[in-house]
C-alpha cells in the first residue's frame, strides 16, 4: 500500500533496533523464532496507523513509537498463535513458526513476543495507564473474536449461531478491534480529544469489517493473478464467510439443500466448486456482499469526517482507506 510506504520501513529499523539487541539473543531457541515472525512483519499497517494518527494531533508523531511496536508486536503474538489453532502452513510467504520449529516452541515463543509487546510499552512516558487499559482490553477482545470464530467452524451451518450479525460480531472481534485501537492510541499519544479519539475508533472498526468482507470476496471472485492465493479457498474448506452465509438466506429451499450437500464434502472438485458458484449467483451473494463492504467503508468514511482537524492533515488516513477500497489481493 502506497499509503504506508513512508512508514515501513522506518517501523523496521526502529523494531529491527530493539530484537536484535543483546538482550534478545539467548537462549536462542525462544529469540530466533521471536525475531523470525517480527522480522517478515508485512506491510506494518497496524504501527503505521498508530504513527498516522499521532500525527493528526501533534507536530512529532515520534513519542508514538514504543506503542506502534507494542500494538505491531502484539499482532504478530496473535498471529503465531492462530497459525498453531489453525494448523497453517505459510505465513506470509514462508513457513509458519510452529512449522519451522514445533508447536511447543511456537506457542512459548509466541507467549515471548506478546511480553516483548509489554517491554516496548515501557518506552513510553505518556498515557500509559490509558493505553494499557487500551491493549489489554482490545487484547481480550481478540481472545473472544478467535474463539467465536473456533465455535462458528464447529457448527453446522443451519445451526442457530451461524448468522450474519454473529460473523460480523466475529470478525469484528478478531480483526477490527485492533486496527481501531491502534488508531485510538495515536490519538491519545497525540493528545486528541476524547471524542476525536472514539471518532477515530470508530473508523476503523468500520474499517476492519470492510477490509474482512472484501476478503471474502475477493477470495471467491478475485483474479489469481493478483490475489495471491489460490481463488476459492474457502469455500474448498468450507469456511463459513459471508458468502456462504448470505446464500442460505436467499436460496429456496431446494437450492438451500444442494448448497448444503455440497459443504459437506470435503476435498471439492473443481465442478463442485462451479456448482456452488452457480448457487452464490442465483443469491446473487457477490452483489449482496459488496453492498456491505460499500456500507462499512461510508461508515468509516462519515466517522473519519467527525474528526476535528483540517482535512488535509487527514489526507493519509483517507488515501489508506482508498487503498483498501481499489485493493484486488
Amino acid at each position: 500500500m502506497k499509503s504506508l510506504e513512508a512508514y515501513q520501513s522506518f517501523i523496521n529499523t526502529e523494531l529491527l533496533t530493539r530484537i536484535n539487541s543483546e538482550q534478545y539473543q539467548e537462549p536462542k531457541g525462544l529469540y530466533e523464532p521471536c525475531a523470525y515472525i517480527l522480522k517478515n512483519g508485512g506491510k506494518r499497517v497496524r504501527a503505521s496507523l498508530v504513527l498516522m494518527a499521532a500525527k493528526l494531533f501533534c507536530d512529532n508523531f515520534h513519542k508514538a513509537i514504543p506503542i506502534a511496536l507494542a500494538f505491531e508486536t502484539f499482532h504478530n503474538f496473535t498471529l503465531i498463535h492462530d497459525d498453531i489453532m489453525d494448523d497453517a502452513f505459510i505465513r506470509r510467504g514462508q513457513d509458519t513458526v510452529h512449522v519451522k520449529w514445533d508447536t511447543n516452541t511456537a506457542i512459548l515463543s509466541g507467549d515471548a513476543v506478546m511480553i516483548l509487546a509489554y517491554r516496548f510499552f515501557e518506552e513510553a512516558t505518556d498515557f500509559v495507564p490509558q493505553l494499557f487499559h487500551l491493549l489489554n482490553d482490545t487484547a481480550l477482545k481478540v481472545c473472544e473474536g478467535q474463539q467465536y470464530d473456533v465455535e462458528l467452524e464447529k457448527a453446522d451451518l443451519l445451526h442457530a449461531q451461524v448468522t450474519e450479525d454473529m460473523y460480523i460480531k466475529m470478525i469484528e472481534l478478531k480483526t477490527s478491534v485492533l486496527i481501531a485501537a491502534c488508531l485510538k492510541a495515536g490519538a491519545i499519544i497525540g493528545g486528541a480529544s476524547a471524542t476525536d479519539a472514539d471518532n477515530l475508533y470508530e473508523f476503523g472498526r468500520n474499517l476492519g469489517i470492510a477490509f474482512q468482507l472484501q476478503d471474502d470476496v475477493l477470495d471467491t471472485y478475485g483474479d489469481v493473478e493478483t490475489f495471491g492465493k489460490k481463488i476459492g479457498g474457502d469455500v474448498y474448506e468450507n469456511k463459513k464467510t459471508i458468502l456462504v452465509i448470505k446464500a442460505l438466506n436467499h436460496l429456496s429451499e431446494s437450492d438451500k439443500q444442494e448448497l448444503l450437500q455440497l459443504y459437506s464434502h470435503n476435498n471439492k472438485e473443481k465442478d463442485t466448486f462451479d456448482k456452488v458458484l452457480a448457487l452464490f449467483a442465483k443469491a446473487q451473494v457477490e452483489s449482496r456482499a459488496n453492498e456491505m463492504v460499500a456500507y462499512y467503508f461510508a461508515q468509516a468514511e462519515a466517522y473519519l469526517h467527525k474528526v476535528l482537524v483540517e482535512n488535509n492533515l487527514k489526507t493519509e488516513l483517507f488515501l489508506f482507506m482508498e487503498d483498501l477500497k481499489k485493493r484486488n489481493y
